[in-house]
């Protein structure tokens, strides 16, 4: 097209030296205007040259948009399917998390309730342990006034022992002496030992002293009491008890009566001669306590007597003991 009208202009310029002035000027109007044209399609040619490489561009930018776009797209799809994906995952652990704030609080109520029921157990475990302690305590302080008391008994025992020693010896001594005095006479007679009651005991026969079924004393049963008095006279701390025993021959009652009486006439002897009335007791056995059975005649004689017990005075070791 630009050849054309450059072919054109040059016949206009051809013919235009042969034509008159106005038809030149008008020629040169037109080369002019066709000129300006020709300028105008340059400048449009290059323009639109522009234009395509602008189009080009733009549609590569839109070629790149697209796929951009579609990558975006793709992960715009790929996010929401994350996305979805993320909020059904999050629902569900709302919702595990909601049974599990449930169950928590559950355990929490139980673990609340177990521990006030652990404190009040506590509580009740520490009043009876402070219990404890002050009974402790208290059983302490027993235990030590007990000691105490104990150390004190065993000191009072210690005496006693040594008491009920130094009175043992004081009857051993005194049935030595007994016997001194008593020495003339038989055993079957007097009889002096220290039985199993920690007394001495003097055993005078009936024979010694009375007739059969007499309370009234024979002269030698009479100077024998009248020794033993003598030996006794120097132990006023000795507490005398005098008993007298029958068989079982007679009444009971007579049996008493006589044993009796026959107690109360050796104690007179006893007092005549020096002993104190108020360290003696008199008392009458009867038949009730025989020192063998009353089978025999022989027997029977060993029941009929009169026994002088001697004893530690007991109010010497109850005032102690107190």
């Amino acid at each position: 097209m630009i050849n054309r009208l450059y072919f054109l202009l040059v016949i206009l310029m051809f013919f235009g030296s042969c034509v008159l002035p106005s038809k030149y000027q008008k020629v040169e109007e037109e080369k002019y205007s066709l000129m300006r044209e020709n300028n105008s399609l340059k400048y449009l040619k290059e323009q639109n040259k522009k234009d395509k490489a602008e189009i080009k561009l733009l549609k590569d930018k839109i070629d790149k948009t697209e796929q951009l776009m579609y990558e975006l797209n793709t992960k715009l799809t790929a996010s929401k399917e994350m996305y979805n994906k993320c909020q059904h995952d999050y629902d569900k652990m709302l919702m595990e998390n909601n049974k599990l704030l449930e169950r928590a609080f559950s355990e929490q109520s139980n673990l609340s309730e177990e521990l006030a029921q652990k404190q009040k157990l506590l509580a009740e475990k520490e009043r009876s342990l402070r219990k404890l302690e002050s009974d402790l305590n208290n059983q302490k302080l027993k235990q030590q006034l007990l000691n105490s008391d104990l150390e004190l008994r065993e000191h009072k025992i210690d005496s006693l022992r040594t008491l009920i020693q130094m009175k043992d010896d004081k009857l051993t001594a005194i049935k030595k002496k007994i016997k001194n005095v008593l020495s003339g006479y038989s055993n079957d007679d007097i009889m002096v030992e220290k039985r199993k009651d920690g007394r001495l005991y003097i055993s005078l026969s009936q024979n010694l002293l009375f007739a059969k079924g007499s309370n009234k004393l024979d002269s030698k049963g009479k100077s024998a009491l009248i020794n033993v008095a003598k030996a006794l006279k120097t132990e006023p701390s000795i507490h005398i008890i005098v008993e007298g025993h029958t068989d079982t021959d007679g009444s009971p009652k007579l049996n008493w009566e006589l044993s009796t009486k026959r107690a109360l006439a050796v104690t007179d002897v006893l007092i005549k001669n020096g002993l104190m009335p108020q360290q003696i007791t008199a008392a009458g056995r009867g038949q009730y306590q025989p020192l063998v059975p009353n089978d025999t005649e022989s027997n029977k004689s060993k029941n009929r007597r009169t026994e002088i017990i001697l004893e530690p005075n007991v109010n010497d070791i109850v005032n102690f003991l107190k």
